[in-house]
């Protein structure tokens, strides 16, 4: 079994996009709380690979995760069990680098209105960052009400289409944007792979809390 590395093309919604897959071990570039830490990417980049998704799909062009991490401990983006999304945010403002990544962020915080979000979506008015489970962040770029039910579309770095705690909220997955991953025992053996998604429709009662990123 060949599995999924740093990174793959995907199309989603008729547009390609470079997918960050943080199942990658690969990604060891530090993203630290606390010097030595030991943080990186791949256990601690989902803010990161969020911003990056969400930037290429407002810009058409594709961000380096690596600067993105960097940038973000350096400008308070960084928090103790992740990344700060409203500090990163801030941040971009503070400095100017929101208008390379094609967003404006109003300062609002952390919001939990889904009438409102799903509005934004709707217009066509940016994106999101949010959580679709506690501790995790996606990017949303899309929503549609479909038989009364309200749904985001997610690019989701974890690919958690498959995980027990999302499945149940995933309405459909978007295709060709399967991710192979290893399957360890608590020894780091691999034992075997699951299969899951890197865009899918989800019920939008699921998203916990969100940013809105206004498109420039």
């Amino acid at each position: 079994m060949i599995y999924t590395g740093m990174s793959r093309p995907i199309a989603v919604m008729g547009r390609e996009i470079t997918f960050f897959n943080q199942r990658c071990r690969d990604w060891t570039h530090p993203y630290e709380w606390k010097a030595g830490d030991g943080d990186n990417l791949s256990n601690s980049g989902c803010g990161v690979f969020g911003l990056c998704h969400a930037a290429q799909w407002l810009t058409g062009r594709a961000f380096d995760p690596e600067e993105w991490a960097d940038f973000s401990v350096a400008n308070g983006g960084r928090g103790d069990d992740g990344t700060d999304r409203p500090g990163l945010l801030h941040g971009l403002m503070a400095t100017g680098r929101n208008v390379e990544t094609g967003l404006r962020y109003e300062e609002d915080g952390l919001r939990n209105d889904l009438d409102t979000l799903f509005a934004f979506l709707m217009a066509e008015k940016g994106v999101s960052l949010c959580n679709l489970r506690v501790g995790h962040i996606v990017c949303l770029i899309a929503a549609r009400e479909r038989e009364g039910q309200r749904e985001v579309l997610a690019i989701d770095s974890y690919s958690e289409s498959a995980s027990d705690r999302v499945k149940d909220m995933v309405t459909e997955l978007v295709p060709d944007t399967e991710i192979v991953w290893p399957v360890r025992n608590a020894a780091g053996l691999v034992t075997g792979s699951c299969v899951s998604s890197a865009a899918f429709w989800a019920k939008i009662e699921t998203v916990k809390d969100f940013n809105l990123l206004y498109r420039l």
